[in-house]
């Protein structure tokens, strides 16, 4: 059965240790932009966030744009660089663009940011909610012409690459041998294409994946923490 919780201990709750001054407008959205930072796999070369209503309104005021751009950097949610992320990403000639998207959120929650970011000929698309005490959810992905529909917390394995359904099963049954506790898979498969996102009840541990990822090679791994 899938797991419903959102939060996995009072911790989650309380948020987390970081740069203010809202842990749903600011560390939240500092773990999206981590988020989708691990899907692409580098430092992106172009950046645009779409955000949607409260998001849409005080993103500016509560430092949400500093938080995203500093999370696609690979900061921490208490990193002090985060106050100067968007300075940063300038001096390092990162082209970024932040959009107030009027509507309903299509996260269909109010603290709604889809980012789109690129690396040489990877894209990809992070549809993330902040769900309050730095918690997210990520509520779709896309890479490349490929899109996974979700609403899940981390941690979350992605995949992705040219393979087979039947590599894919295999690489499936692996992890289930290694003991990882898979909540739910969630994959599309288009022209031998797989992505493929792994809803986890627990913490991969990191020997694991590299062997895993090793064993794997011709895909991609992403895990979002």
């Amino acid at each position: 059965m899938a797991r419903t919780k959102d939060y996995q201990s009072a911790f989650d709750i309380i948020g987390p240790v970081m740069m203010g001054p809202s842990s749903s407008h600011t560390a939240g959205a500092v773990k999206i932009g981590q988020a989708a930072r691990a899907v692409l796999g580098d430092t992106p070369e172009k950046i645009v966030v779409n955000y949607y209503e409260s998001f849409a309104e005080t993103h500016k005021g509560h430092g949400t744009d500093l938080a995203i751009i500093g999370g696609l950097l690979g900061f921490s949610t208490f990193d002090a660089r985060i106050k100067t992320s968007t300075k940063i990403a300038k001096s390092e000639g990162i082209d970024f663009e932040f959009i107030e998207t009027s509507g309903s959120s299509l996260g269909e929650h109010p603290n709604c940011a889809v980012i789109e970011i690129d690396h040489g000929d990877r894209h990809v698309e992070l549809n993330g909610i902040s769900i309050g005490g730095g918690a997210f959810k990520v509520k779709s992905i896309h890479v490349n012409q490929m899109c996974i529909l979700m609403t899940h917390t981390p941690p979350i394995l992605v995949i992705d690459g040219e393979c087979k359904i039947a590599e894919v099963n295999h690489l499936i049954n692996d992890l289930i041998e290694h003991e990882v506790d898979i909540n739910e898979e969630i994959k599309t498969m288009s022209k031998g294409h797989c992505l493929l996102a792994l809803h986890l009840n627990k913490p991969i541990k990191s020997e694991l994946l590299s062997a895993i990822k090793e064993k794997y090679a011709f895909l991609n791994f992403s895990y979002i923490e």
